[in-house]
């Protein structure tokens, strides 16, 4: 797009100062103050608070033209392409750049230049970022699918650009292409852009130097051709002031016979001219005495005029009166046309300055409304940047308590299974005791020696879960013992059974 879209050229006015007429004046403008248009661009004028738009037929004396602040020149061109590009998250440490191209055509120019819509690809850009959830459609995704990134996108903004398009004064303004470039798409793109400058870089300068080539041997040849018509000139030029120098010899000689003839006549006349000067210089001198002493008298008035005319007998009494009327009606005149000049000046004056100090009050209303505009754009994007922020803490809170949770189930699952396992082996080693008969009257205490075998069998369980005939106890004699023998050392005496209660529990 070109930079001067959909604006193409602005002017401002002053008041135009050059008038055209000679009974009724009026303003008129110079040509040059109005811009050039092509066929496909309006001109649109400024007058007062209104807006004009004229396709090129007002004229610089037309009341519009003379009275108008300020002249634009919009483009109103169709479906002009305007392309905005922005960048978005992706799965991995790179970016996805999204390439849109937006169509738009000016359907009200006053529109536009009232609102003064210069920057077209900023407003498109704020656009597009304004479309929710366009942020997060790549960050899913690795950078090699960008074109499922680019299907998600376009169906993204052809909808919502259905429900919501672009509010553009003056414009409309239609969803085209959508490209998702990749980091080395993107530099590959930048790299061929640069090779194309390049090249066109390198083409201007193959051309200049082939035109500074082709100047260079024209002017060579330019300069031989003029040598050679030098020493063609130069001999001609020998021949030619050969025959000068005699002509003038006898130039010279009749030359300096009529200077001096010519001498004797001019000193002669000379003389009869200074008698003849002095004589008129002697009568000037008398009539400016006299008109000297009229001027000191007269002056500038011409009422005193027309009495000396009246006194020398030039003028009759009658034509006197008559003048004199006449001069007391002009001065009048005069005074009245003064008068009504100034107030006309005042009265313009006073009504240029209103319209300059409304224009300045629009000016600032206008400025306000953008910087308000520009304010809530900003607390807008920091309050969705918070809420986003806000949810995504909240989610890795809840994930880190759920982790937490279940890790405190699988442990309290798994402690409940140990002491499962823990009493069904002590059941198990209890009941073999007493089918062995390790509770007879021998054994003073049997609780202590079943905790006791209770321990070395849960020890046994960890390192050997299942000994047939003949197995080794860790702990006691490395002997074999047969399947249904028992041994006891020297401690087997000493076993407790958990006291009273564990006696009474072992007897039920």
């Amino acid at each position: 797009m070109a930079e001067n879209y959909p604006l193409v050229e602005q002017r401002e006015y002053r008041r135009p100062e050059k008038r055209v007429g000679w009974l009724n004046k009026r303003s008129v403008r110079d040509e040059d103050e109005l811009p050039l248009i092509a066929a496909h661009q309006v001109r649109v004028f400024r007058v007062g608070e209104d807006y004009v738009e004229d396709p090129g037929h007002l004229r610089p004396d037309d009341p519009l033209v003379t009275g108008a602040s300020s002249v634009t020149v919009v483009d109103r061109r169709v479906e002009v392409p305007a392309v905005v590009e922005t960048r978005i998250p992706s799965a991995e440490a790179g970016d996805f750049t999204v390439r849109t191209t937006f169509y738009c055509t000016v359907t009200d120019a006053c529109a536009v230049v009232r609102d003064g819509v210069t920057d077209i690809e900023a407003l498109l850009l704020g656009h597009l970022r304004e479309v929710p959830g366009l942020t997060e459609d790549g960050s899913d995704l690795p950078i090699v699918d960008s074109d499922a990134v680019r299907e998600r996108i376009d169906a993204r903004l052809t909808a919502y650009h259905e429900m919501r398009p672009a509010t553009l004064s003056g414009l409309r303004v239609r969803h085209g292409l959508v490209e998702v470039l990749t980091p080395a798409e993107l530099a590959e793109d930048i790299a061929k852009l640069q090779e194309e400058r390049r090249q066109r870089e390198r083409d201007r300068v193959r051309q200049e130097w082939e035109q500074e080539t082709a100047l260079k041997r024209s002017l060579l040849e330019t300069e031989l051709e003029l040598k050679r018509e030098e020493l063609r000139s130069t001999s001609a030029l020998h021949r030619e002031r050969n025959r000068q120098d005699e002509a003038l010899e006898a130039e010279f000689g009749r030359q300096k016979l009529e200077k001096l003839l010519s001498r004797f006549r001019h000193e002669s006349g000379a003389d009869d001219q200074r008698h003849e000067l002095t004589q008129q210089s002697e009568r000037d001198r008398f009539n400016r005495e006299q008109l000297r002493e009229d001027v000191q008298l007269i002056g500038s008035d011409p009422i005193l005029a027309d009495l000396q005319a009246w006194r020398q007998g030039d003028i009759t009494a009658d034509e006197l009166s008559q003048r004199l009327h006449a001069d007391e009606e002009r001065r009048a005149g005069l005074t009245d046309r003064r008068r009504r000049a100034a107030l006309e000046d005042e009265l313009t004056r006073r009504g240029f300055d209103r319209d300059e100090a409304r224009w300045r009050v629009e000016q600032d209303d206008r400025r306000k409304a953008l910087e308000r505009q520009v304010e809530l754009e900003e607390a807008a994007a920091l309050q969705r940047e918070e809420s986003r922020r806000w949810n995504l803490e909240h989610e890795d809170g809840v994930r880190a308590r759920d982790e937490v949770r279940q890790d405190a189930q699988q442990r309290e699952r798994d402690r409940q299974e140990q002491r499962r396992e823990e009493l069904a082996a002590w059941t198990t080693l209890t009941t073999k005791a007493f089918d062995r008969g390790l509770f007879d009257g021998q054994l003073t205490d049997p609780g202590t020696h079943i905790n006791r075998v209770r321990d070395i069998s849960r020890d046994q369980d960890r390192q050997t879960p299942d000994h047939g005939p003949g197995r080794e106890v860790p702990g006691a004699s490395t002997r074999s013992i047969p399947q249904g023998e028992t041994t006891f050392d020297a401690d087997d005496a000493d076993l407790d059974l958990g006291g009273t209660d564990s006696e009474a529990n072992l007897g039920h």
